[in-house]
């Protein structure tokens, strides 16, 4: 419609310009230029409102699509505003869900520690022995035989097998030799009372397999490359005597057993534990270093019980 109004008013201005022009012509020669110029102001000013009033349409439309062009930005705006506001409450949903699944988690292992607790096997007595003792692995001990008689020498916890059986060392000392005595744990009484250098009391109910020598050794890394000990073929008992502890029942022995094919070789057993084969005269040496520490702890002299011997035996 506007566009319309422009060109009908365009028309209408070249009209009276044409049916004018003569008028203006004479007019120009009758008048003067200041006249003249009075004369055709309302056609100039006819033409400027014609072209004023196109560029106020353009700038109606341009102003509409401005118009058009903010509400658009501000529906953005608040869709922007819509998502960031969806977005921060996905963001709050998803750390409540991570809260959730992290109890959720914990209460699952909690669980599951609880059923592995209930379905675990409880420790026996042999592993709880094997236990203490691994914790002590290197340390001497106080050992005692069933009947509470106390070995000697300090026995040194060697190792622990993982069929929890216990090796243990006695290194050699004063020249003599070295040994290990093997024990179940299940055949063991461990207290875990100090004394001394010793942490642990140990009473050996009954030994594992037999007492094994081990040669001049005194470190038990050296135990596989030890000397082999002469084999013994045990005879008779040639001498034996009881030691015994006034105000205890506490008792050691020793016992010394000819050789059966009666060659001039004895075996000295303790019962602390030590075995000692040699010849007449080396294991009266080491009987009557065996006495003495007897003796020096507070043993007496017992029984003594003597068989025969083609050798003599230098221990009276």
């Amino acid at each position: 419609m506007k566009r319309f109004l422009q060109i009908f008013l365009s028309i209408v201005a070249i009209i009276s310009g044409i049916a004018l022009y003569n008028l203006l012509r004479d007019a120009q020669w009758a008048h003067s230029w200041l006249k003249s110029i009075l004369v055709m102001l309302p056609e100039l000013g006819t033409v400027i409102a014609i072209f004023e009033l196109e560029h106020s349409a353009k700038a109606n439309v341009l102003r509409k699509e401005r118009n058009e062009l903010e509400r658009i930005n501000i529906e953005l705006q608040e869709a922007r505003n819509t998502l960031a506001e969806s977005n921060n409450t996905l963001f709050a949903a998803n750390n409540m869900l991570a809260e959730e699944n992290k109890r959720l988690q914990s209460e699952r292992n909690e669980h599951l520690a609880e059923i592995a607790k209930h379905m675990q096997r409880p420790q026996t007595e042999a592993e709880i022995n094997a236990i203490k003792l691994r914790n002590h692995l290197g340390s001497p001990i106080i050992a005692l035989n069933s009947d509470n008689s106390r070995w000697g020498g300090g026995p040194l916890i060697a190792e622990v097998s993982d069929n929890n059986i216990v090796a243990f060392f006695h290194p050699a000392q004063r020249g003599s030799q070295a040994f290990v005595i093997y024990a179940d744990c299940k055949d063991l009484e461990v207290i875990e009372i100090a004394q001394g250098a010793c942490p642990l009391q140990v009473k050996v109910n009954k030994r594992y397999g037999n007492f094994i020598p081990l040669g001049e050794i005194t470190k038990w890394e050296d135990h596989r490359k030890s000397a082999a000990m002469p084999v013994f073929d045990r005879g008779p008992v040639a001498y034996h005597i009881q030691f015994g502890k006034q105000g205890s029942s506490e008792t050691r022995t020793l016992f010394i057993y000819t050789s059966k094919d009666g060659t001039n070789l004895f075996q000295l057993e303790a019962s602390t534990g030590e075995q000692f084969v040699g010849n007449n005269k080396e294991v009266s040496i080491r009987f009557l270093s065996k006495q003495v520490d007897y003796l020096s702890d507070g043993f007496q002299r017992g029984t003594v019980r003597t068989g025969e011997s083609h050798y003599p035996l230098f221990i009276s």
